[in-house]
């Protein structure tokens, strides 16, 4: 479990702008106080099960590479009972958070932190527990984390951008956070050199 992150270990984590589905819910000082207990029982949760089906295969890696190269045909077999279990994972996370137009939203992110523009108001300081789905792989991750700036949009729109500071987050979903924002970044670069 991640707690109490330093600045220099956030300034370690790089930021990207993405877009993913968002849940934001206020909780109480008791509540948050309590996070690292609730994140540990998280896995067990159907939300949080394409976390952890991810988190498996990526430490599971290095021995499908091995079958890959010795045996294709075992390979293939388990490669398409993974597709199925992630097909199961993700149908039941959208049960838990409904991946509509609504809840959509760009953010910009990072493995210690989180920005994106919202109609409520929130003060500084003020604990939450955001669902995050990661898109385009659906993985649903649960964390806990403070507001440290709000600043307000256009008088039009009505919208404030908030900033919220990740200070509970399960290792392994911030590894998470850390390959898919890396993947992005290396999609956005190919994209890059590919319009050159």
């Amino acid at each position: 479990m991640v707690d109490d992150i330093g600045d220099e270990e956030r300034r370690r984590f790089f930021r990207i702008e993405d877009e993913i589905y968002l849940e934001v819910t206020v909780v109480n000082e008791q509540d948050y106080k309590i996070a690292p207990q609730e994140l540990a029982t998280v896995q067990q949760s159907a939300f949080a099960l394409s976390a952890t089906f991810a988190s498996m295969n990526h430490n599971h890696l290095p021995m499908m590479n091995s079958i890959r190269a010795g045996y294709p045909e075992i390979a293939q077999y388990l490669d398409l009972m993974n597709r199925k279990l992630d097909s199961l994972s993700q149908h039941l996370l959208e049960e838990q958070l409904p991946c509509s137009g609504e809840n959509k939203i760009k953010v910009n992110i990072s493995a210690s932190g989180i920005s994106f523009e919202s109609d409520q108001t929130y003060s500084i300081n003020q604990p939450l527990m955001l669902r995050l789905v990661l898109l385009p792989e659906k993985i649903g991750i649960e964390v806990f984390g403070r507001v440290v700036n709000t600043q307000a949009m256009t008088e039009s729109d009505n919208k404030t951008q908030i900033s919220v500071d990740l200070e509970h987050i399960r290792n392994e979903d911030q590894e998470l956070l850390i390959k898919h924002n890396l993947n992005k970044q290396m999609q956005e670069l190919r994209e890059k050199s590919g319009n050159n």
